[in-house]
């Protein structure tokens, strides 16, 4: 016997529509507005506030003692910096570019609403010149200015430091040691020089060198002290060079003096004069040693 399958009836099209999730559908389109009108207006707020028409920097304020440091290299490195609007300018980038300069040690950048930058600077303290063309400065590093050393008329008066490298702040600080010994007498050191093998010589005011050597420089200098007011002070003006290399003494050379010989000629000489410790001590007139 055949079987006999009764026919499902269609549902009507309209009953199908109105069966659809009709209110999921809703919430998920309305969710995907929400989500592009967000990103939209993140994106129209991040170009507003980037935008240096609506909201402009028209101050950059700079605190610190500027001494060494010329106004115009800060405007420089920081000009160079301020692209962008209040919120859009890259404060490490400003920072990095006042702190390339030598003379800053330190740096600060800022925000202040509405429209200003506030930049501190600290400058780096210097000590003295080193071999001419650098600064040694308080915290042991070395500075090499962009201007010229001898633009700078604050820096005249430093003293003038010489050596190898690496010996900077240890010559500092005999600089400071032998200048103190000396102070007493009223002479003013003002440079020292180390060559290669560790010899040391002073440059006192005047033009006037020490030269101590490498070894027992202290007792050398001391050597020198012993007899300063009994045989050079009232003659001072006139030396210039004592070499105090020796064993038991030291040699002066007298500053150049001009001749006249019988047929006109002019020339300089340079008298030596030899100071024996001997003289004080009984002791024989030792020979240079180094």
């Amino acid at each position: 016997m055949a079987a006999v399958y009764a026919k499902r009836p269609e549902t009507p099209l309209v009953e199908q529509i109105l069966a659809w999730p009709w209110a999921a559908m809703a919430r998920h389109t309305l969710h995907l507005v929400v989500l592009v009108g967000m990103v939209a207006a993140l994106l129209w707020g991040w170009r507003a506030i980037h935008d240096p028409w609506n909201f402009p920097l028209r101050v950059v304020k700079v605190d610190g003692e500027l001494q060494h440091l010329k106004p115009q290299a800060v405007q420089t490195a920081v000009d160079e910096r301020l692209q962008g609007s209040f919120f859009g300018v890259e404060l490490p980038n400003v920072l990095r570019g006042l702190t390339d300069l030598a003379w800053v040690r330190d740096a600060r950048v800022r925000r202040e609403w509405p429209d200003k930058l506030h930049l501190w600077v600290e400058e780096h303290k210097p000590l003295a010149l080193w071999r001419g063309d650098a600064v040694l400065t308080a915290d042991g590093s070395l500075i090499y200015p962009e201007n010229k050393i001898q633009d700078d008329h604050e820096l005249e008066n430093l003293p003038a430091l010489s050596g190898v490298d690496g010996r900077e702040m240890a010559l500092w600080n005999e600089f400071n040691r032998l200048g103190g010994l000396l102070q007493p007498t009223g002479l003013r050191v003002v440079a020292l020089r180390e060559d290669q093998r560790g010899s040391q010589t002073l440059v006192l005011e005047h033009g006037l060198t020490l030269r101590l050597g490498r070894e027992d420089v202290e007792k050398r200098l001391q050597r020198f002290l012993d007899v300063f007011d009994s045989t050079l002070a009232s003659r001072i003006g006139e030396v210039e060079e004592v070499d105090l290399r020796y064993a038991h003494g030291f040699s002066v050379r007298m500053r150049a003096v001009e001749k006249v010989t019988n047929s006109g000629y002019r020339g300089e000489r340079a008298p030596m004069m030899q100071v024996s410790i001997a003289a004080f001590k009984g002791e024989e007139h030792g020979q240079k040693v180094g």
